[in-house]
């Protein structure tokens, strides 16, 4: 067992991770001051799974102490493992594989293991099948329960988050900013660059189902151009409806849903709960999104519903 070659992170450092993303900058705002912190959200010294998609590799290892070491793989299907984190951060990865191979798998399980800081060894498969990239995971016992439930000591954090993305095109434009603000600069993305609509749910129309915080469908323009329709349900804590929003977006915007389809009436009803961002795709976008507008982003990986009973008909502006 050889420790990586160094050169492999070297090499990644040049990798956006965070690939079918698109990069927006964000509107002018005249006047507006920056908060000097993050906008509270949880913790916002807190290391996200998204993180492990959007900061170099070389970062992200040296971060949480972490080593990479090409190792035999005691089944052939698998491609990496994650050793016990309480015996250190060991990951382990199969001979021979490109650079680019590495670096997914190793970002994999480091998001993994970000997301769901209470899970001891896991493993990834070798390779990807249909968009589905299953971690096989073995729940890490503290005092004799499986640790579901995450006490905040367990989780890794970092003392300045936007020190860590200076150089990388995901840190702050204008510096960390409140909710309503980057709330603001979300709607302006779907007006202005989509030419669609973006406005809380209005008091006269048929309220959202219970556990659903946004809808989104797309209309179409008088000349057949299709327009996206944003609704956010704004009864809903700034912060999980600025999260809401970010992923409304990217949602908008053509971010990957992983073959998820709309209702029969075309509309996405996305959830209010949420879940950590498991790799590139909406998600992601919609986290990376929300940090480059200013505020440091909960776990954004939404879940979309399709059975509430609501007609495109019933949403604002789709007619």
């Amino acid at each position: 067992m050889q420790k990586l070659d160094s050169s492999i992170a070297t090499a990644m450092k040049g990798h956006d991770m965070a690939e079918n993303v698109t990069s927006f900058e964000p509107r002018a705002s005249e006047g507006r001051t920056s908060s000097k912190e993050p906008q509270v959200c949880e913790r916002a010294d807190v290391l996200r799974a998204h993180d492990a998609w959007a900061l170099p590799l070389e970062v992200l290892l040296d971060l949480l102490n972490a080593t990479a070491r090409e190792a035999e793989m005691p089944y052939n299907a698998l491609g990496a493992m994650l050793g016990d984190p309480s015996r250190g951060l060991r990951i382990y990865v199969r001979p021979g594989q490109t650079d680019q191979d590495l670096s997914r798998l190793i970002r994999r399980l480091i998001g993994y293991y970000l997301g769901k800081p209470g899970t001891g060894m896991c493993a990834a498969p070798a390779f990807e099948s249909d968009g589905e990239f299953e971690i096989l995971s073995v729940p890490r016992k503290r005092e004799g329960t499986v640790a579901d439930a995450v006490a905040d000591a367990d989780r890794h954090t970092a003392a300045d988050i936007e020190a860590l993305y200076e150089e990388s095109r995901w840190a702050p434009l204008r510096g960390w900013r409140t909710d309503e603000e980057v709330i603001d600069e979300l709607k302006a993305i779907v007006v202005d660059r989509h030419h669609g609509l973006a406005d809380e749910l209005p008091s006269d129309a048929p309220a959202l189902p219970e556990g659903i915080g946004a809808a989104v469908a797309f209309g179409y323009d008088k000349d057949g151009e299709s327009r996206p329709l944003v609704y956010v349900d704004p009864s809903l804590p700034s912060g999980l409806r600025a999260d809401l929003w970010g992923f409304c977006v990217a949602l908008a915007s053509g971010g990957d849903l992983g073959g998820a389809e709309p209702n029969v009436d075309g509309i996405f009803f996305v959830g209010t709960q949420r879940s950590p961002v498991i790799g590139p795709g909406a998600g992601l976008l919609a986290a990376l999104t929300l940090q480059r507008l200013g505020r440091r982003p909960g776990d954004c990986g939404f879940q979309l519903v399709s059975e509430p009973v609501m007609s495109s008909e019933q949403l604002p502006g789709a007619a």
